[in-house]
């Protein structure tokens, strides 16, 4: 895919005093999500050994490869039911000469799963049995020859394949798995994922920030979606605000993982807002696409490759970090897992009140959902209600809205963060 994207920033002044407009929003075409993964994915490696795990610890895994089953089930002719075991052939002649009883030779009894041995080929119900005195039956009915009897490999044949490649394994899975005589599964590698956090104004997990600080908080937000969706994630030492730093953060990182991730230092501006990631990237590797069509926090959004490697810059601020991460890393993911890992239901719902998005590209914020009895109402958060947006929110706006107001009682497709019943019962204890 030609990649479209080109230095567009158009900056009239050498040091942006009485700039009336932030650099960044001047980007005149920025690509969309699904073209700028286009790039990443036709200039980026996104290869994964392969392992055998036990089958106990394969739970949510993906195959490597087609696996087989090991042996038949069942692995002899057996009773499908509870019953008696008859020779057809020699019933059906009894019966067409009248006599519906027979004797003890002429029988077995054999529970569900038992062997059927010749010259027996048909189980009948116990449904259809009355027995007798001196060990007789008798019979109402005789079923279809074969009937009530499971053959070799009616189950599972030997050999058949039981999962393909490239599968995401759940429990039942599992259970047929072991039920064919598999213990061991070849799966993909977890891709691995090193985060560096980027900026001197970071105070660590658990301590209090001073005037002009923060708490490193994004990295844990990110750990988790690459867990969610079957990778390991673990976070680097903070990187200061030079390239120097930043360079040897993710020259100590980029060995031992898949991908890398940076929060945070992605203004275009560089050195003049004291945002170094983007020339870091540059320097060791290359910027494939920094700006994306659509917000929160698009227009500093990065994918760029090192050493061949995936890098993701996210932007810092939390709610850009949310809505940036949540629609790139899962597709990342995804591209190194070979299969979907972060699936959600969407649905269409009505708007409680006019809404516009106040930008040019698209605008995806999280949304609370109120169930009517009959439908669904999208009442908008404001991205700047922290606990709304990160905790009470039940979906996310879909609309590409480009900058048009969205009416009242307009339907528009939103994703929802959980399941429906989740969504109804937040919905009533909201109410």
């Amino acid at each position: 895919m030609e990649n479209k994207q080109q230095d567009q920033i158009i900056c009239p002044s050498a040091t942006c005093v009485g700039c009336a407009t932030r650099c960044h929003r001047q980007q005149q075409d920025p690509l969309s999500r699904d073209e700028a993964l286009a790039v990443l994915f036709e200039q980026v490696r996104f290869e994964l050994a392969k392992e055998s795990v036990p089958l106990n610890q394969a739970l949510g895994r993906v195959t490597a490869e087609p696996t087989y089953a090991a042996f038949s089930v069942p692995s002899a002719a057996s009773a499908q039911h509870d019953g008696i075991m008859v020779n057809w052939q020699e019933v059906k002649e009894q019966l067409s000469g009248g006599s519906r009883v027979l004797a003890e030779n002429q029988f077995r009894l054999r529970v569900m799963g038992a062997v059927v041995k010749p010259p027996f080929d048909t189980v009948i119900p116990l449904e259809q049995v009355r027995y007798l005195p001196e060990g007789q039956a008798e019979i109402g009915a005789l079923p279809a020859r074969g009937q009530g009897v499971r053959g070799i490999g009616s189950s599972i044949r030997e050999g058949e394949r039981i999962v393909p490649e490239n599968y995401r394994l759940n429990p039942a899975n599992l259970s047929i798995l072991r039920f064919a005589g598999v213990e061991t599964v070849p799966v993909w590698k977890k891709p691995q994922a090193a985060i560096i956090p980027v900026g001197g104004d970071l105070v660590g997990p658990g301590c209090r920030p001073g005037p002009g600080q923060v708490v490193e908080a994004d990295s844990i937000l990110l750990e988790g979606i690459v867990r969610e969706c079957g990778g390991e994630a673990w976070t680097e030492a903070v990187a200061g605000d030079s390239e120097e730093l930043i360079c040897r953060a993710i020259l100590q990182a980029i060995e031992h993982c898949d991908f890398l991730i940076l929060i945070g230092g992605l203004g275009r501006n560089g050195a003049r807002y004291e945002d170094y990631t983007a020339q870091a990237i540059e320097k060791l590797g290359k910027v494939l696409v920094q700006g994306m069509g659509f917000g929160p926090g698009g227009k500093a959004m990065l994918l760029g490759e090192i050493q061949g490697k995936c890098v993701v810059g996210i932007p810092a601020p939390p709610h850009a970090a949310l809505t940036q991460s949540e629609q790139y890393l899962p597709a990342i993911m995804e591209r190194f897992l070979r299969c979907p890992c972060y699936e959600r239901q969407e649905i269409k719902a009505r708007l409680h009140a006019d809404y516009r998005s106040g930008t040019r590209s698209g605008y995806h914020p999280h949304v609370n959902l109120r169930w009517t009895g009959e439908d669904y109402e999208i009442v908008p958060i404001q991205m700047g209600d922290t606990v709304d947006c990160f905790v009470k929110a039940t979906g996310i706006l879909m609309e590409e809205a480009e900058d048009r107001l969205l009416k009242k009682g307009e339907p528009a497709r939103v994703q929802l963060l959980w399941g429906e019943k989740t969504v109804r019962r937040r919905s009533s204890q909201s109410t």
